[in-house]
């Protein structure tokens, strides 16, 4: 099985977890807003701002650059306006276009009509962003100080149109073709630095950044329904840092208060010392809050490809049934002519790799990796009866409980499954035809989702699994003095749903639909066993089991919260178990049979199934 996966591991930007991919790709970046993504357009109109700042806002990169590389400024010619990154931001730009203090800066509305007048045009795999509305709000303040009895009216307004702004160029932008769109909301202002230390005006700023925000998810809201052939993704800055801001330390920073470009050690130290501030000046973030920006970001843009671990849940537990159904297909058959009880301790591993290819950036070159699509480690008891109907017909009862671990690419959770299998065995003679039905119950819980960020994970209290299956085996049993060789075919059907569930989490946690995955299987074995003393026995198996027909349902999500359009995973096909291999020693005292047995099956991508066992059994 092969995917695709379309942004590699930012692990340059943040501490994160490894991760595959659904087939995924974005050729460029095309960005329009303020400093938050000037890569030096004000620069180099103006030689603003100096040094210590790198030409741009910041101490080093801006987050549009760590997420797709290096992009043409503003002042690029228009030749090649069509083929690369175009970062329009400029320092100092509003919504609008009205007159800056700063400056002739052109608004976001300029930015784009300047991009579109110059030729420019949206491929179908470009990615747009949109991160503005901040600087309307920073000069509006002076006027509401002015006039403590109406600031807080002046302010709400003031954030209304500015967000109002945005989402009817998000429109524009959509109408001129663009198919993904990333909108930016705003972190919570007041608890940056130029304006946290006076109680009154944080609380002012926060107050008028949260209006901007409610109004822009509602206007993001009104264009995603009117533009459904856009894809308009929200990414939420505002619960990113103040979730940074609250807990420091679990993202790298040590300092979340304070502008490093005011304390000394900081800005005279390395960028590792200066990183560690999540902001450079009074309100703009240092390149590690930039870096955060872009992983952020990321992580909205990838959610289909990074949720993809998520199948696990449904393929694992599918194959958990699919391989106790096999086990007790043998089980039930071993046991048929004499009856009797059965306890078991059970362990069982199973997993299954993927080659994925990954892109280290947007627009960037793929490499191929190693995934595991699941990889699990279950132990626990199995306890049963076989009785006798007559000389020919027995009926057998099993019940199978274990617990353990099980992940899958960045999804982790402990599954715990219960189920009962049930059975009956007839032997007209040398001949016998063995029929299971079963079904089972998995329940996942401290299933945990990593992010590129490593201080943000998605959980979830648990997630519900069920399965069920049937089979039915034919064979006969060959004395060969002292050996029986048994020649055994098997028809068996196997099927696993997860049911539906929402994660929780600060950032980006999805909602999942259903999910089900089943199969129609075929196994062919060769069984044998014979006395080693008068008290031992000694038996192997070999053999082959494929998959006829399967359907590994898609894996459908949705942003929570979010105007990001539901998305649909194709999870490949089922897995075939392929070649197996098994052994075991038994062992009679008392009226007691004491069992060893490994059992194993290797298939194509890297999948195993290895199940290994003491069993005791007392006859009636």
């Amino acid at each position: 099985m092969k995917k695709t996966l379309t942004l590699a591991l930012l692990a340059s930007m943040v501490s994160a977890a490894p991760f595959a991919a659904h087939a995924q790709s974005y050729t460029r970046l095309v960005s329009f807003g303020d400093s938050l993504s000037d890569n030096g357009n004000l620069y180099t109109a103006t030689g603003n701002p100096p040094p210590p700042y790198n030409k741009r806002f910041t101490n080093d990169l801006v987050w549009n650059e760590y997420l797709a590389g290096s992009g043409q400024g503003f002042f690029t010619p228009p030749a090649t306006i069509n083929t690369g990154n175009v970062y329009y931001g400029w320092g100092g730009a509003r919504s609008d276009s009205a007159a800056n203090s700063s400056g002739p800066i052109p608004g976001t509305p300029t930015q784009i009509g300047a991009f579109l007048s110059r030729g420019g045009t949206f491929g179908a795999n470009d990615v747009v962003a949109m991160w503005a509305g901040a600087n309307d709000i920073f000069q509006a303040l002076p006027t509401a100080a002015a006039n403590p009895a109406t600031a807080s009216t002046y302010m709400t307004g003031i954030a209304a149109t500015a967000a109002g702004n945005v989402a009817t160029q998000v429109g524009q932008l959509s109408t001129a073709g663009a198919k993904t769109i990333v909108v930016m909301n705003l972190p919570d202002l007041g608890s940056t630095p130029n304006f946290n230390v006076d109680p009154s005006t944080s609380a002012l700023t926060s107050l008028t950044s949260g209006v901007f925000n409610t109004a822009l998810d509602a206007g993001l809201k009104t264009q995603a329904a009117s533009h459904t052939g856009t894809n308009i993704i929200e990414v939420d800055i505002k619960s990113a840092f103040t979730a940074i801001v609250a807990n420091p330390s679990a993202f790298g920073f040590s300092n979340v208060t304070q502008a490093c470009i005011n304390v000394t050690a900081c800005v005279t130290g390395s960028q590792d010392t200066r990183n560690t501030y999540l902001f450079w000046d009074g309100v703009h973030p240092t390149a590690g809050g930039h870096r955060v920006v872009a992983a952020l970001t990321a992580q909205y843009i990838y959610t289909p490809t990074l949720t993809q671990g998520v199948g696990m849940l449904a393929d694992g537990s599918y194959n958990m049934r699919r391989s106790v159904q096999s086990e007790m297909s043998g089980l039930f058959h071993a046991n048929g002519s004499k009856g009797g009880y059965f306890l078991q301790v059970v362990g069982s591993q199973a997993e299954r790799h993927m080659n994925v290819a990954m892109q280290s950036t947007i627009g960037g070159a793929t490499s191929t990796s190693d995934q595991s699509a699941y990889d699990y480690s279950l132990g626990g008891i199995r306890a049963g009866a076989v009785q006798p109907v007559n000389d020919r017909l027995s009926f057998a009862i099993g019940v199978t409980a274990m617990t353990g671990d099980a992940k899958a690419m960045m999804v982790q959770a402990k599954p715990t499954d219960l189920s009962v299998d049930v059975g009956l065995d007839w032997r007209p003679g040398a001949y016998f035809v063995t029929g299971t039905l079963g079904a089972g119950i998995t329940s996942y819980s401290n299933y945990e989702r990593h992010t590129l960020i490593d201080g943000f994970r998605e959980t979830a209290n648990h997630v519900d699994t069920t399965a069920y299956s049937a089979s039915v085996q034919t064979g006969f049993d060959k004395d060969m003095g002292g050996w029986t060789v048994t020649p055994v075919a098997r028809l068996s059907y196997a099927a696993a749903k997860m049911g539906s569930f929402n994660e929780q989490g600060v950032v980006a946690a999805v909602a999942f639909e259903d999910r089900q995955v089943s199969a129609f299987s075929g196994a062919v074995e060769l069984q044998a066993s014979g006395q080693l003393s008068a008290n031992t026995r000694l038996s192997g198996v070999i053999g082959y089991e494929g998959v006829f027909s399967g359907d590994a349902g898609d894996l459908r999500g949705q942003l929570i919260g979010n105007t990001a359009q539901a998305y649909m995973v194709s999870m490949g096909d089922v897995g075939s178990p392929g070649a197996l291999v098994g052994v075991g020693v038994e062992t009679r005292f008392s009226g007691f049979s004491l069992k060893a047995q490994y059992r194993g099956t290797f298939g194509s991508d890297n999948q195993k199934d290895q199940t290994a066992l003491i069993s005791l059994n007392k006859a009636f």
